[in-house]
């Protein structure tokens, strides 16, 4: 196995982890939304709708992460500062 293959190994598992964790609230929070009837109004559904926003904002960001951080491994910019 490359060292660049051991390197990318954590990475992957903690954003696998991440969204494993996130993505089940974020259905929770579609399904009591669903439960809702339409005459409790916005002021039950706007937290739910910031939670909602927030969760996938946290799947999209720890994703995005994870491309850089495989993009640093590739490029080896890791081994070049080590160099100094």
């Amino acid at each position: 196995m490359r060292n660049t293959t051991k390197k990318k190994i954590v990475p992957i598992l903690i954003t696998v982890l991440v969204v494993l964790y996130i993505a089940p609230l974020m259905a929770f929070v579609l399904a009591a939304m669903g439960l809702f009837h339409p005459e409790e109004g916005l002021a039950v559904m706007f937290p739910l709708l910031c939670w909602l926003i927030a969760g996938g904002a946290v799947i999209v960001g720890i994703i995005r992460a994870l491309v850089q951080r495989l993009d640093e491994i590739d490029g080896g910019e890791e081994e070049e500062a080590s160099r100094y």
